[in-house]
C-alpha cells in the first residue's frame, strides 16, 4: 500500500484531533451538571431563609395569642373585682377572690413568657437581617458562578465546531479507504480506532501482540490489526 507509514503518521495526528474533541465535549457535558449543583446551592440557601422567616412569623404570631390571652385575663380580673362588690354571701365572695388569684397568677406567667417571646423576636430580627444580607453574597456569588458556566459552555461548543472543521479538512489528506477503516473502528472502541505499540503490547488495550504482528506493524507494507481489541497496530518505530 502506497506510503502507508506516511498515511499511518497523518492517522495519528487526526486521532490526536479526535481526542482532543471527545475530551473537550466530555467537559461539555459536565458542566450542566455543575450548573445544576449550583442552582441546587441557591435553592438550599432560599429554603434555609424561607424557614427562619417562617420562625420569626410563628413567634410574632404567638406573641399576639399570647398578649389576646393576656387582655382576657385582664378582663377576667376586671370581671371578678365588680362581682366582689355586688355578691351577698361569703362563699360567693370568696369564690370570686380565688378566681381574682388565678387569673393573676396566669396573667403573671404570660406577661413573662410575651417578654420571653420579645427577646426571642429581637434576636431572630438581627439572625434574620444577618441571614438576608449572607443570602444575597451567596446568590450573587453563585449567579456569577453559574454565568461562568454558561459562558464556558459557549465558548467549548464554539471551539467544539471550530476543531471538528479542521478535523474534517485535516482528514481530507487522508487515504479515504483507510479513513473509512479507522472511522469504522473508532465508533465501536470509545472513539480509539488507532492503536501504537508499545513495547510487545498494544497500547490501546494492552494485551501482549505477537511477534509476527509486530513485525508487519513496524514495517507498513499492509494494514495490521490487534488480535484483541481490533484496533489499527502501527509501530512508529521504523525498521533499521
Amino acid at each position: 500500500m502506497e506510503n502507508l507509514r506516511e498515511t499511518l503518521m497523518l492517522l495519528c495526528d487526526l486521532q490526536e484531533k479526535d481526542i482532543k474533541i471527545e475530551t473537550l465535549k466530555n467537559k461539555l457535558e459536565d458542566l450542566p451538571k455543575f450548573a445544576e449543583h449550583k442552582k441546587q446551592q441557591l435553592s438550599t440557601a432560599k429554603k434555609e431563609f424561607d424557614n427562619r422567616k417562617e420562625t420569626f412569623v410563628k413567634l410574632n404570631s404567638l406573641k399576639k395569642e399570647k398578649e389576646s390571652l393576656l387582655v382576657s385575663k385582664e378582663s377576667l380580673i376586671s370581671k371578678y373585682t365588680t362581682d366582689l362588690n355586688n355578691v351577698k354571701s361569703n362563699d360567693v365572695y370568696k369564690s370570686c377572690l380565688l378566681e381574682i388569684e388565678k387569673a393573676k397568677a396566669d396573667k403573671s406567667v404570660i406577661e413573662d413568657e410575651i417578654l420571653q417571646l420579645m427577646e426571642d423576636i429581637d434576636k431572630e430580627t438581627v439572625n434574620l437581617k444577618q441571614y438576608e444580607a449572607d443570602l444575597k453574597k451567596v446568590e450573587s456569588e453563585i449567579n456569577g458562578e453559574i454565568k461562568n458556566i454558561e459562558d464556558s459552555s459557549l465558548n467549548m461548543r464554539q471551539e467544539i465546531e471550530k476543531m471538528k472543521t479542521e478535523r474534517d479538512s485535516f482528514s481530507k489528506s487522508i487515504n479515504i479507504n483507510i479513513l473509512s477503516q479507522y472511522e469504522r473502528i473508532r465508533e465501536n472502541r470509545n472513539g480509539i480506532g488507532l492503536s501504537l505499540v508499545d513495547g510487545d503490547s498494544c497500547g490501546a488495550c494492552n494485551m501482549v501482540i505477537r511477534p509476527q504482528l509486530i513485525n508487519q506493524a513496524t514495517k507498513c507494507k499492509e494494514l495490521v490489526y490487534c488480535d484483541n481489541c481490533s484496533r489499527i497496530l502501527f509501530n512508529k518505530k521504523e525498521v533499521v
